[in-house]
């Protein structure tokens, strides 16, 4: 059979069309009647045959791209069959070319075969048409040069050229025309982002030698001149510009970046302040080379309350009720109240915050007061804290949130039968750092925090006291669906009279986010009376293993070891279990089933349930 040839079709439809046509134009009217006659008889009795495209010599990633190109299938019309074919040879060499294959030898040949289900009565004949394509790539074509010349201020803009990473594009590789076209959208992709609206390439070509099989690439940038931030307008009446700005991270006359403006609009959203924030750089002929920004904001409302019921294993079901007074005036002063109920534990807060000058999203002063009561029943210490304090929070240059604070607190702690009461004065500092990458599940993430405070019996404080904590957090996804959590917390305190160290300032192990397999404050030196005494040091190590089954569903299997301690000869605990994770809309809910693994521990299984953050 000759290539490209198709074989005669039994659908007359397209033999008789011409004559019909004629015969409409030149025959009397009952000729052409009859002619049409004719076609309704033939020309409706098409053949429900099946074409089907084969491909010969071509590796699996060449072929997938050939029947990307070459789209659907043409139904089995000799007409659409036909214009398939004559196309196919172009789109087949199209599709090689886009991988780097610009030499390819090429045949289309094309035959009837009998049918996989036989005879039909929409296809009697019962044969099939199957069109081939055989190829042979050949070698590819190589990149040979590539010359990326950029020329205007961009040139010794360091924002500009470090941008634009190592080019795709290397000298002996196989030349890919996506590589090409992503070079060029990646420069055009920075000058938007850095306000380099002018940007033009002049020269964006490549010259493929199919004899010598090589790529040369030669793209010619002319950047113009960047463009400034203009003035911002504001629209809301409740603050004034002066204290809106500060939430800006741009000011007029500096170079235009689009990440400024977007990290802007986060900052005015995470504020606190607003329901909807919308910041749009106004780009227009009649403003030259300044853009001035348009700011949309709408406010929440006056009083925001909100209700909750969870459960923790620790401390069983728990109501919450809090109360936020977003805008207490135009200074931007807001205030939020919380409570917090359940049978061993019952708390309230009141914090106000105060924005400062400079980025007062993480930079503000903060006051607090409350209390909270713990009374986890007659085998573990209970108090009552009443808690006093001011904090300046503030961002460093490596995004830790900073806390210099003085706290006063007032703690009632029972031991068994002994009770003590202890005031503290502590100043101290804090910091504390969150990053993560991946959308909408975390592929990487990292979070550390670090406290040191303390109080002296000389500074309104009824002992000396010392204590700093570090805590350190890391998640990693090691291949698609699979990922390990790790984490480590130490702990430290010296005192000059240490049995009167509050209850909630010793260290405890065990429960939900601690060494599994225990109870809540388990795992802690034993006073005379059988009852966990708290200890001066701390240490907590545990590593999970997370496999997604699906979207929102994974199973872990962890190993938990730590210890609350008073002297370095105590033993550790360990524990071990499996649990599911569910990624629900308010963050991951845990269910684990553990088991004490240290020798000196027991055995029994416990359930630990938790919501909250990975990281």
């Amino acid at each position: 059979m000759v290539p490209g040839v198709i074989p005669v079709s039994t659908d007359f439809s397209d033999v008789m069309s011409p004559v019909l046509d004629q015969l409409s134009t030149c025959c009397p009217r009952p000729l052409a009647a009859g002619a049409l006659c004719l076609t309704i008889l033939f020309g409706s009795q098409t053949v429900d045959a099946e074409v089907r495209l084969e491909i010969t010599g071509l590796t699996e990633e060449l072929e997938e791209n050939v029947r990307a190109v070459v789209g659907t299938l043409p139904k089995d019309e000799s007409r659409s069959v036909r214009r398939f074919v004559r196309d196919l040879e172009g789109n087949t060499r199209s599709a090689l070319s886009a991988l780097g294959y610009y030499a390819a030898d090429i045949n289309i040949d094309t035959d009837d075969v009998i049918s996989s289900s036989g005879a039909t009565d929409a296809n009697p004949d019962g044969r099939d048409v199957v069109i081939t394509i055989n190829a042979a790539p050949n070698d590819p074509v190589r990149v040979n040069t590539v010359n990326l010349t950029i020329t205007g201020p961009a040139l010794e803009d360091e924002r500009f050229m470090s941008a634009i990473p190592e080019l795709p594009l290397i000298e002996g590789e196989v030349f890919l025309s996506a590589e090409y076209e992503s070079i060029k959208n990646l420069i055009l992709g920075v000058a938007q982002d850095l306000g380099y609206f002018d940007l033009r390439l002049p020269l964006s070509e490549v010259t493929v030698s199919r004899q010598n099989l090589t790529a040369d690439v030669d793209i010619m940038v002319a950047s113009g001149e960047r463009y400034t931030f203009g003035n911002v307008l504001f629209d809301g009446e409740a603050f004034s510009n002066e204290f809106l700005s500060r939430w800006l991270t741009f000011e007029p006359e500096e170079p235009f970046e689009m990440d400024k403006v977007a990290e802007s609009t986060d900052n005015l959203r995470n504020s606190g302040y607003f329901k909807s924030v919308r910041v749009i750089p106004q780009r227009d002929a009649r403003y030259g080379k300044v853009v001035p920004v348009q700011v949309t904001l709408e406010e929440k409302d006056n009083n925001l309350v909100g209700v909750g019921i969870g459960f923790q294993t620790d401390i069983g079901p728990r109501v919450s009720l809090s109360w936020e007074k977003p805008l207490i005036n135009r200074y931007g002063h807001s205030a939020v109240v919380d409570l917090e109920v359940s049978e061993p534990r019952q708390s309230a807060s009141f914090n106000y915050r105060i924005p400062r000058k400079k980025q007062p999203l993480t930079n503000y002063w903060g006051l607090e007061t409350g209390f909270l009561n713990e009374d986890f029943g007659d085998d573990t210490p209970s108090s009552f804290r009443s808690t006093l304090a001011v904090e300046r929070v503030s961002r460093t240059t490596h995004d830790f949130q900073q806390s210099l604070f003085l706290r006063w607190e007032n703690e009632i702690s029972t031991f068994g039968d002994v009770e003590d009461r202890v005031d503290l004065l502590l100043p101290g500092v804090s910091y504390s750092r969150s990053r993560s990458k991946g959308d909408p599940h975390t592929r990487w993430g990292q979070a550390e925090s670090f406290a040191i405070y303390g109080g002296s019996d000389d500074a309104f404080s009824t002992i000396d006291f010392f204590k700093t904590t570090f805590s350190f957090r890391y998640l990693r996804e090691f291949s698609e669906k699979n990922y390990f959590i790790g984490s480590i917390g130490l702990g430290w305190i010296a005192s000059n009279d240490f049995e009167r160290v509050p209850a909630s300032q010793r260290f405890f192990a065990g429960g939900d986010r601690s060494v599994r397999g225990f109870r809540y404050r388990d795992v802690s030196p034993i006073n005379a009376a059988g009852i966990p005494n708290g200890g001066r040091y701390l240490e907590e190590f545990s590593i999970e293993y997370n496999r997604r089954f699906r979207d929102q569903f994974r199973w872990a299997a962890f190993v938990d070891v730590g210890r609350a301690f008073n002297t370095y000869d105590e033993a550790y605990s360990a524990g071990a279990g499996v649990g599911v994770r569910w990624d629900s809309p308010v963050g991951p809910f845990r269910l684990d089933v553990a088991t004490p693994i240290s020798d000196n521990d027991g055995g029994a299984v416990r359930f630990h349930i938790s919501l909250g953050p990975d990281l």
